[in-house]
């Protein structure tokens, strides 16, 4: 068998690629510049300069380059096509991430009724 479980042959008879990326450094560059345009993280951390300095600034700016690294690793590795491939770990994730956002939710309410 001369093809590979990530892969199949087209119609064409040319190899393609059925996960992940298949033009890395294209992928790339988008990447950066969507990183690069103006967003919810810039507003954030210009927010945070605003209200508290920079030296809590640049922790925030850090902050954000974790979460947006965490992101591309899970986007080049496929973690999409994996989620879109088994059923049972799409609704785990989508499960997690609903409780996720209910216990900020609750947090915010118990601050908010603190005041």
């Amino acid at each position: 068998m001369s093809e590979r479980a990530w892969a199949r042959v087209g119609p064409d008879g040319i190899l393609r690629s059925m996960v992940g990326i298949t033009d890395l450094p294209t992928y790339l560059a988008g990447l950066a510049l969507i990183i690069l345009l103006p967003g919810p993280n810039w507003l954030y951390v210009v927010s945070v300069a605003a209200r508290r300095g920079p030296r809590v600034a640049y922790q925030a700016a850090g902050g954000v380059l974790c979460g947006v690294t965490v992101l591309m690793v899970l986007s080049a590795g496929g973690v999409a096509s994996l989620l879109k491939a088994s059923p049972i770990a799409f609704t785990i994730v989508k499960f997690a991430g609903a409780g996720y956002l209910t216990w900020l939710a609750i947090g915010m309410l118990r601050d908010a009724w603190a005041l």
